[in-house]
């Protein structure tokens, strides 16, 4: 019948739930020291069968038969601003309060927080990684000479206004990879540019690690339960024979 293997069901879904747990919580601490790194959390959820009825099929082996499943709903990013931190680097600049600066890669535009910046050996202002930083008309920003950033985001070379930095808030916005984003961009209005400083990673290390023996003791727990579940299914079918 398809309630002698339920319990088997539902506690390996819940471990594969904590599985994926620890799988968040080690990337998270992995990115404790990464600047404006957003810390992620995996949201849960139930999977049951429609209206708690089983199909007609009662083989138990589909899960469909087995009501109730724990499982990843989604993955959420906390966007929450992280610490400020003064490096005193020039082309370090750090957002206090919101917005993201705009990168481009190829055709693609993405955003970020991460503002450890540098010239390249064509003299555009790019990121770490060599993506172009972009002004708030979305062009490439190229600086000849001292460079120095006002709170408003207006760039000077030598003294002189060449532009205003490209801030942007997100609708709906989407993480890609480590620090990028995608979304839908408007002008940001509430932040100040610090220049000199980087923003740090949001992820609260003793907040993680306490989240982590707790769900490797979660993971551990439904391993065991699995292996007495077992043991107690073989010895049923044993007295069967």
């Amino acid at each position: 019948m398809p309630l002698d293997y339920q319990g088997i069901y539902i506690l390996s879904s819940g471990m594969l739930l904590q599985q994926r747990k620890l799988e968040t919580i080690t990337q998270n601490l992995a990115n404790v020291n990464t600047p404006a790194f957003k810390s992620e959390l995996m949201l849960a959820g139930v999977w049951d069968t429609p209206d708690g009825q089983r199909v007609e099929n009662n083989d138990s082996g589909n899960p469909a038969n087995n009501f109730v499943y724990p499982i990843v709903e989604r993955m959420h990013t906390l966007l929450t601003q992280g610490p400020i931190r003064q490096t005193d680097n020039p082309l370090d600049l750090a957002l206090e309060g919101e917005g993201f600066f705009a990168v481009r890669s190829g055709q693609e535009v993405f955003y970020t927080r991460k503002g450890n910046f540098r010239i390249d050996a064509e003299g555009y202002l790019v990121n770490e990684i060599g993506m172009r930083v972009l002004n708030e008309n979305n062009q490439e920003i190229r600086i000849m000479g001292d460079v120095s950033f006002a709170p408003d985001g207006s760039i000077f070379s030598n003294g002189n206004l060449i532009g205003r930095l490209g801030i942007y808030n997100l609708t709906n916005p989407q993480k890609v990879g480590r620090d990028l984003f995608t979304g839908i961009p408007q002008q940001a209005q509430n932040f100040k540019v610090l220049q000199g400083f980087l923003e740090d990673s949001n992820v609260n290390a003793i907040l993680e690690m306490a989240k982590l023996i707790e769900a490797h003791r979660a993971h551990e727990t439904y391993a065991n339960l699995i292996r007495a579940l077992d043991q107690i299914q073989e010895k049923v079918s044993n007295n069967l024979v």
